[in-house]
């Protein structure tokens, strides 16, 4: 199958590697897109079951309730997301000195907007669902804009093909993210026991599903450990820049947030919708009606999936450490206190 020439020519490919052929495994490529969808969306009525309808519509009622910090929140996201990710993708594939097309992959997946996944990790990180879930929708909905114009911006330095943006699945990932979330805050309405249970399954069901993500990823794509480790050392700090830039700037003094909002807009950063990465690549290098696998182009996406889901498991797994170390020293210091207490009174 043929396929459009990818550049144009002011650069040459220097890959050295065609794309590569489909596949070998399309019954675990559907597996993978089946899981990945049914979790996801399993995921958001989940996190749905966290938010309180009934405070949504006071608050749309009376805006003036909605404290400003939150507003403050999804700006920071806003701007860690289409500026900050974008220059720093740029940045990781001419440091690391990547060739064009593998370059352009590690550009698009840092435009794409956040995903599904960092609500549940916000949520593991008791960080604001709720800013997470908003958060989430208004860089879906502006990466419609924000998307075609960072990549024009930085993808000049190694194509002059325009990139094609998946607007369809835009809209279908945003729906994907408000209908089951609404569905969920009615669920809660109607029987909060029920709700706590499905939050608990959401829990359980989020941590399977990145561990059976990774784990199809693997199988899936085994050139992956055929490739330079440049190649798996920018998918692997990526997720950490950004994780490290939305904290950051969340935490300046001025904007006074909480940690759990800095916590919540670091991993809307440091996140992204790869699937919408794929479609990109796909729709723009691929011939129309083609279905040719470009292998180069896909294998930064292919490695910077699962990288984020290690990366913020890794981080979750610091957090929860944290808190349970600090829930033991506010139990020993309780103790001593009883124990003084008690000497006191002896005494007295």
């Amino acid at each position: 199958m043929d396929t459009v020439e990818p550049f144009g020519g002011n650069v040459t490919n220097t890959t050295g590697s065609p794309p590569g052929p489909p596949p070998k495994n399309p019954a675990l490529v559907t597996a993978f897109n089946v899981v990945n969808i049914g979790i996801l969306v399993f995921i958001m009525l989940a996190m749905g079951c966290t938010l309180e309808l009934r405070t949504l519509v006071r608050l749309v009622r009376n805006p003036r309730q909605i404290d400003p910090r939150f507003f403050i929140g999804v700006v920071i996201g806003f701007l860690t997301q289409f500026l900050a990710m974008p220059l720093c993708g740029f940045a990781v594939a001419h440091i690391m000195q990547y060739s064009p097309m593998v370059a352009v992959g590690a550009l698009v997946c840092t435009c794409c907007p956040g995903g599904t996944v960092s609500n549940i990790f916000t949520y593991w990180n008791k960080g604001d669902v709720a800013l997470s879930v908003t958060m989430t929708s208004c860089s879906t909905v502006l990466a419609m804009g924000m998307m075609p114009l960072n990549l024009w911006i930085y993808s000049r330095s190694w194509t002059d093909q325009a990139a094609v943006i998946p607007y369809t699945q835009i809209v279908v990932a945003l729906a994907s993210i408000l209908g089951p979330a609404l569905v969920g805050m009615l669920l809660k309405l109607w029987s909060e026991r029920l709700a706590n249970f499905v939050i608990k399954l959401g829990s359980v069901l989020g941590l399977a599903g990145i561990a059976a993500s990774i784990t199809l990823s693997v199988f899936i794509n085994p050139d992956m450990f055929t490739r330079s480790w440049k190649l798996w050392l920018g998918a692997a700090i990526l997720p950490y820049i950004g994780f490290s830039i939305g904290f950051c700037c969340a935490s300046i003094p001025l904007f006074k947030m909480s940690q759990a909002r800095r916590r919540t807009v670091a991993f809307e950063t440091g996140l992204q919708n790869v699937s919408i990465a794929y479609a990109i690549i796909q729709l723009t290098f691929t011939a129309p009606g083609g279905k040719a696998f470009l292998g180069d182009f896909l294998i930064f996406s292919i490695l910077y999936g699962p990288f984020m889901m290690i990366d913020g498991l890794l981080l979750t797994a610091i957090y929860q450490l944290w808190v349970a170390l600090q829930s033991r020293r506010n139990a020993q210091g309780e103790d001593v206190d009883k124990e003084e207490r008690e000497d006191e009174n002896n005494q007295l």
